[in-house]
């Protein structure tokens, strides 16, 4: 369905606008079915299963805080009150950072590596069925275009003074 026909907008749309509705809702149909079939069930956050995973396949030391916020999908995250949070269900744990003292690192905790793995098969799955219906040339051509949207659009985040 036309973007402009499922949110049923009847005048014309501007190139950029029409763009950016579509590349939202497709996210937002992505993230509903994250949400409904992966983390509701498991009562975790996208970001949350986000931080087990870049834990999961980093250091036996873990990640310093700002280390994470590098990794996260979403930049902006309150990694803090993530990691807070996790720690506080024994997903995590922070240590002692011996070579700096002012911040200590975040490592995953055998419960973390549990659900992390009770979630992996879901998650695979879920990653196939987002693609599927696109040929593997489609497939390499949105990405392509995404890459580039992105790259432009960090430089104008850049530029303006953000992460």
């Amino acid at each position: 369905m036309h973007i402009r026909e499922e949110l049923q907008i009847t005048k014309p749309l501007e190139p950029g606008h029409e763009v950016a509705l579509a590349i939202l809702l497709t996210r937002e149909y992505v993230a509903r079915l994250f949400d409904q079939a992966l983390y509701e069930p498991e009562d975790i956050s996208d970001q949350q299963f986000n931080v087990l995973r870049i834990l999961k396949g980093g250091p036996k030391d873990g990640y310093l805080v700002k280390e994470l916020r590098c990794r996260m999908i979403y930049r902006f995250a309150d990694v803090p009150r993530l990691v807070n949070r996790l720690e506080a269900r024994g997903l995590v744990k922070r240590c002692e950072n011996p070579a700096d003292r002012r911040g200590s690192r975040v490592q995953i905790t055998p419960k973390g590596l549990a659900l992390e793995a009770r979630m992996h098969a879901q998650h695979q799955a879920l990653c196939q069925q987002v693609d599927r219906c696109l040929a593997p040339e489609e497939r390499d051509q949105l990405l392509s275009l995404l890459e580039r949207l992105r790259n432009d659009h960090r430089a104008q985040v850049e530029a303006l003074g953000g992460r």
